[in-house]
């Protein structure tokens, strides 16, 4: 990451007219998730293939890409709850239903496709994934994590006490993050959980921060175009001064990084306008291209052997199945949830 290109970025941006589009309005944050939804599978494709420095640079965006996630998350939880009185009543059926419904519909899925390829579908199946901190879904640990980020909200904000329920909410996050890194998970786990944090943050504080940044637009686009490059290089500063402890270089120093970079992409944005009619189409799947993806990738990564064609050829499949799937996939989940809602 050149931080030439990064300053040349702002400054395009900077100069770019204000549009009257809110960058965080319902709308807009659907085309959002759906150009995320995009660039994490050419992320995880990057892991993949090994041709091309097109894709190798997608190779160390996914943490990035979590972290708007993560703060698309937190900023939708307390905008909702800033302006519903009552919306934290069954807040946990009403949240986790949405959740666990598309969750069983692709274990199922997946568990069908696992037996394809002759694996045993037991109790120790199922026990080993727990034991792995794993999850059947391939990449579905965000899943895991959005879970328990939502339990984490409510136990903070159920009793409206505002006083304490920050507070709350910040213990909490940080006795997961690093609860996470004492149980040994991947660092790409944790590494961008306190974006949950800034989502809540920015929108309780908002107007504040807009005015902030309104008056000081340029300043801000220079500082943190300089703070993206030095805490893209962390990693090897960390090292350089000899600090390699995990709850600090991950748990930490790693979050700071990612938070970094989902407030400078909110200052960009601040110019930007997603909202189109193809992002706002993936936007409203991008939940179900996130959990089906990883079984496209694996099942047709067996039929391409890496080369400057093949990668080309496989990537444009696993999109284009991944999409389709994720679509019809959606369809049926619709189905489902107006049946058990009715039951309920």
């Amino acid at each position: 990451m050149d931080i030439f290109i990064l300053l040349l970025i702002s400054l395009f941006v900077y100069l770019i007219p204000k549009t009257d589009v809110d960058y965080l309005s319902n709308k807009s944050t659907k085309s959002l998730k759906g150009l995320l939804a995009l660039l994490i599978i050419f992320h995880h494709i990057s892991q993949k293939v090994t041709t091309g420095e097109n894709f190798s640079n997608f190779e160390y965006m996914g943490r990035y890409i979590v972290a708007l996630f993560f703060f698309l998350s937190g900023y939708g939880l307390y905008f909702q709850y800033s302006n519903n009185a009552n919306y934290m009543k069954n807040f946990l059926r009403k949240r986790l239903v949405r959740i666990f419904i598309p969750f069983y519909v692709f274990i199922v899925i997946y568990v069908i496709y696992r037996a394809t390829l002759g694996e045993v579908i037991n109790v120790d199946f199922f026990l080993s994934f727990w034991k792995d901190h794993n999850n059947i879904i391939y990449n579905g640990w965000f899943i895991n994590s959005i879970i328990v980020l939502y339990v984490i909200f409510y136990i903070s904000f159920v009793r409206n006490n505002s006083k304490t329920s920050f507070y709350t909410l910040i213990v909490l996050t940080l006795v997961y993050i690093f609860w996470k890194a004492y149980q040994d998970h991947g660092d790409w786990e944790y590494v961008s959980i306190m974006a949950f944090l800034l989502g809540v943050f920015w929108m309780e504080n908002r107007s504040l921060i807009e005015k902030c940044i309104e008056k000081n637009y340029f300043s801000f686009l220079v500082s943190f175009s300089i703070l993206m490059y030095v805490f893209h290089h962390y990693e090897v500063i960390m090292k350089n001064i000899g600090i390699t402890n995990k709850y600090v270089y991950y748990g930490i120093v790693g979050n700071i990084c990612t938070m970094v970079f989902v407030v400078y992409f909110l200052l960009l944005t601040n110019k930007l306008n997603f909202s189109n009619k193809y992002l706002d189409f993936l936007g409203d799947i991008s939940f179900e291209i996130y959990m089906i993806h990883g079984l496209v990738m694996y099942y047709f990564g067996k039929f391409f052997v890496s080369s400057n064609v093949n990668d080309v050829l496989y990537t444009i499949v696993v999109f284009f199945v991944s999409i389709v799937s994720a679509y019809y996939i959606k369809k049926l989940i619709i189905i489902i949830e107006k049946n058990i809602m009715k039951a309920v």
